[in-house]
This record gives structure tokens, sequence and C-alpha cells, in this order.
């Protein structure tokens, strides 16, 4: 089991932005803890932030879960990031929050199939991916 993120975006001038900093840190962060820790009970968490750009937006808006995948024993999870937030100090704060809507959706559902989550570990090791990797400092 395992935590993974990634980043879905037309726009190559948001490579330098606050958001994009944020997102790279925290799948850094996920990707050593998955190397490094042993996962909690459950399915695999796959979050991926949707940025918009100048030609192309994400056709909702907040996040929506993409399915689960028995096989893969994965739950997947989309989030179509706010403009506002591209550049924003606050761009940090936003992707561990979005982590924390991820945890707390994948508890009722596992809880509503039956499946086993253990939502104490889980929220423990998100405390441990989410800070301090996702301080985003302010652009100049």
């Amino acid at each position: 089991m395992g935590v993974y993120i990634s980043v879905t975006t037309a726009a190559t001038e948001l490579t330098d932005s606050p958001i994009n900093a944020a997102i790279t840190r925290l799948a850094a962060a996920a990707a050593t803890t998955n190397r490094r820790h042993p996962m909690p009970a459950g399915p695999s968490l796959d979050v991926t932030f949707m940025l918009p750009g100048k030609l192309e937006k994400p056709d909702f808006s907040g996040m929506r879960m993409g399915g689960y995948t028995p096989e893969g024993n994965t739950l997947f999870f989309e989030t179509a990031v706010p403009e506002h937030i591209l550049k924003s100090s606050h761009a940090g704060r936003y992707v561990a929050t979005v982590m924390a809507d991820v945890l707390n959706h994948a508890d009722t559902f596992c809880a509503e199939h039956a499946m086993a989550f253990d939502t104490p570990h889980w929220r423990r090791v998100m405390v441990q991916i989410t800070e301090p990797h996702t301080r985003t400092p302010a652009i100049p």
C-alpha cells in the first residue's frame, strides 16, 4: 500500500509556481515514506492535482473520486486546483488540506464497503508527509 501523487496541467508557465513546488515536495515526501515506512492497512491512495491553464481547465471544481480498482487495491482521487491557489503563498496549506480531505473520503468509502482502512495510522502518515514539506514560500 502507499500514497501516490501526480499533477496534470497543460500550463508550462506553472513550472516554477508555488503550487507546483508544494505538490513536488508532497510527492517526494510520499515516495520517501512509501519506501521507508510500513504503510497502513487499506487501499493505496492515488491523488492527481489538476492545474488549470490558459487553454485548458478541469471540467469540475473541488475533488472527485476517480474510482477504485480491486486489482491494484487503489482508490483514485482528482482535485481541481482553484486558479487563486496557483501562485498563492498558501499553496502548501491547500495541498495539506486536500490530503486531509482525501483521507476523510477514503475512510468513508472503506467503511461503506467493509474494507480495512487504518485511519489513525493514515493520519500519522499524512502528517509526516505534509509537514513541513508543503510550506510554500511567497513569490517575491
